[in-house]
């Protein structure tokens, strides 16, 4: 069915609209729908008839048996200001969680956003609060924030990780004795690297095609 409306953010309230495509004449527009709940729904929009028609959705879920994502942010220890999501379980309290900590790959360039994340859905529908972490060299916050991960792949990406695991611990939202820590690529070192420098904070990492060893990255 079409729906009518004079205005996207109040047909679609809590969500993000995003237009992907149109005819020549602009008469015909596609445009997608997606929220931290919500995959993505796909609608042909008349601007003739100012109408907009449902055509599909990416995937066939219960949007209110999602897991919320909670944006935040907060200073690390040197004083940079540091973005991140929380993905808090549906019906949790979103008090002392179980967490598991998904740090994303690059460091350089990649970011998480406000958007589904299946795998962080996943986890959550487990039981697990997903803590994802736009440390320094994430794209999306200009040039300098992200030439900040140069050299700084030990210490400084490392240290905005843990001061976001901190964060979580300090505003009652994790359960300090049971953090995980697990991530992919670059995520996979930051994973192995995170509890090497702080062991009594993470009860177990995993490294997913990780990587380990620069030496050999570069030369292979």
């Amino acid at each position: 069915d079409a729906i009518v409306y004079s205005n996207l953010s109040s047909a679609f309230p809590g969500e993000l609209v995003r237009f992907t495509s149109a005819t020549r004449d602009g008469d015909t527009i596609l445009f997608s729908v997606i929220s931290d709940r919500n995959p993505g729904d796909l609608y042909l929009f008349d601007r003739k008839t100012n109408k907009a028609r449902y055509l599909m959705s990416s995937r066939k879920i219960d949007k209110k048996r999602m897991a919320e994502v909670m944006p935040f942010d907060f200073t690390s220890r040197d004083g940079l200001k540091i973005h991140g999501f929380l993905t808090i379980p549906h019906g949790s309290d979103g008090k002392n969680m179980p967490m598991i900590v998904n740090p994303h790959g690059g460091p350089m360039g990649p970011r998480d956003n406000w958007d589904f994340n299946a795998e962080a859905q996943l986890l959550a529908s487990r039981g697990y609060a997903v803590l994802n972490v736009n440390f320094r060299g994430s794209g999306g916050y200009g040039k300098a924030f992200e030439d900040m991960a140069y050299g700084q792949w030990a210490d400084g990406i490392m240290n905005d990780l843990i001061d976001a695991v901190n964060w979580t611990v300090s505003n009652g939202y994790a359960d300090k004795n049971r953090i995980c820590i697990y991530g992919g690529s670059f995520g996979g070192y930051s994973a192995l690297q995170s509890p090497i420098l702080e062991p009594d904070l993470f009860a177990c990492a995993i490294g997913f095609v990780g990587v380990y060893d620069l030496q050999l990255l570069y030369e292979e």
